[in-house]
């Protein structure tokens, strides 16, 4: 996973080695594993990737692997390295201490930036993983309709428990804490899934399969009952909007541009819509690019999501959201219906 672009900046710039130090999501990027403790040292000719007894080695064919013994801080303590890459934004305090000792005369290089731009570019590998993961997403959905058509599902906790016993059963694991929110509650975007018992109104979803360490993500509602002119009205303009912005995305447009449309197009409605508009995700369900950063452009590679919201304070929450592939065009990977489901009867 572009290793020798990292590879290639370090000798450039004149850097010993790249140090990540488990839990950097970096390591399972670059080794396609989840560890359960390891550290990943990246030289500008070899890398060397240091995992515990207690994890299986993959089969990596760039990277050495030597095993995490008692002493290790001792046995690559290297007073000739000058300068280190470490990725501030997930190494701890403690840690930097201890590559301090490690490496007395060094000096230390942030390249959280670099790393963050290597990842949001997805190869055909990782859109391929990308893809499973939100097929299994959908295909969770479709089973997770049926049961409340069937009423088997009675409370937000049995809904999302049963949509991630549906990621397993298909090979997946949740990407994040399922978000099953009834009426009032889905008013809070990160609702906590609670015992709270299924009724008439608004059941949003919010939810993703992990499928070999790539991440989707989704969100959709369905109103149990028979909805009212004014909820399937405001159901109608939030997807609409989702749709349009859709239609937007081009190459090179700025994702600021992409929440400016949104907003506009919600017009009146627009201060109910009270997060992001979407966000990068990959190994990480929200990773680069950020649609925070006003000079984050789309670009080929890029994988995101789109999911406006309307929330309406005690009453009930509305998102939509999709996972979207661009290259050279915009590929919703997200397949299943938007059109309000209404089932009934509900009482």
């Amino acid at each position: 996973m572009k290793l020798p672009l990292l590879q290639k900046y370090l000798k450039v710039k004149g850097i010993d080695l790249a140090f990540l130090i488990h839990p950097d999501s970096n390591i399972t990027y670059f080794t396609q594993m989840e560890p359960s403790f390891a550290f990943l040292l990246i030289y500008p000719q070899k890398a060397e990737f240091y995992l515990s007894l207690l994890d299986l080695p993959p089969k990596l064919s760039k990277i050495v692997i030597k095993r995490v013994k008692k002493g290790w801080e001792n046995k690559l303590k290297d007073g000739k390295v000058k300068k280190v890459a470490i990725n501030k934004e997930t190494l701890t305090l403690a840690y930097l201490e201890k590559l301090k000792k490690i490496y007395p005369k060094a000096s230390f290089e942030d390249i959280s930036f670099l790393l963050k731009e290597l990842r949001s570019k997805k190869t055909e590998e990782e859109v391929k993983k990308i893809s499973r993961a939100c097929q299994i997403t959908d295909k969770a959905f479709q089973s997770t309709l049926y049961q409340l058509e069937r009423q088997a599902l009675k409370t937000e906790k049995e809904v999302a428990s049963f949509i991630e016993k549906r990621f397993r059963e298909l090979g997946a694991e949740p990407a994040f804490p399922t978000i099953a929110a009834m009426g009032s509650n889905g008013a809070i975007p990160h609702h906590l899934t609670s015992p709270q018992k299924l009724r008439k109104g608004f059941l949003l979803l919010d939810f993703g399969a992990r499928y070999k360490n790539y991440c989707a993500d989704m969100s959709r509602v369905v109103y149990l009952g028979k909805p009212g002119a004014e909820e399937q009205s405001n159901y109608e303009l939030l997807l609409n909007v989702q749709e349009q912005t859709i239609a937007q995305i081009k190459e090179k447009i700025p994702f600021s541009h992409l929440t400016d449309f949104a907003k506009e197009q919600l017009g009146r409605y627009s201060s109910y819509f009270i997060h992001s508009l979407g966000h990068g995700l990959g190994i990480e369900v929200h990773e680069a690019p950020s649609f925070s950063e006003r000079k984050n452009k789309v670009q080929d590679g890029h994988v995101f999501t789109i999911e406006p919201g309307l929330y309406f304070p005690q009453k009930y929450g509305l998102r939509i959201e999709d996972t979207l592939l661009y290259y050279g065009k915009t590929k919703v990977l997200t397949k299943s219906p938007k059109e309000l489901i209404a089932i009934r009867p509900f009482s």
